[in-house]
């Protein structure tokens, strides 16, 4: 599945990442009606992601993130969700008259889980 969120060009795009990651991870964590507190508004300290990791070693779920910002949700063994890295361009509105709103970026966002319709990795 693919959304796009469209960014001032100047916007912090890792804060954006890190809160869509954070959605992505609580949406995946209700599906499987994990019962632990999980806030996604906002990012977790060092403790709570010790204390995250913890509570999710308890129902077999591991997340993986790699160093280039994917993420990968395992049930036990089994691979359940993937979120990759997202993807940016440039754009220009034309119609707007403000030469700082002109340019804005689109930030394009995909990712798989075995909740799909078609149960199937793109």
């Amino acid at each position: 599945m693919r959304y796009t969120i469209l960014l001032k060009r100047n916007e912090n795009t890792k804060n954006i990442e890190t809160q869509e990651q954070s959605r992505f991870i609580k949406t995946i964590l209700e599906a499987l009606e994990v019962d632990i507190n999980y806030k996604s508004e906002e990012p977790l300290s060092i403790e709570d992601k010790i204390r995250t990791r913890k509570s999710l070693e308890f129902y077999g779920i591991t997340i993986i993130e790699s160093h280039d910002g994917c993420l990968k949700i395992f049930a036990e063994k089994e691979l359940i969700a993937e979120w990759k890295k997202p993807t940016y361009k440039m754009k220009k509105d034309l119609s707007q008259v403000d030469p700082n709103k002109k340019l804005y970026m689109e930030m394009n966002i995909e990712f798989w889980t075995v909740f799909e319709q078609d149960n199937g990795k793109e």
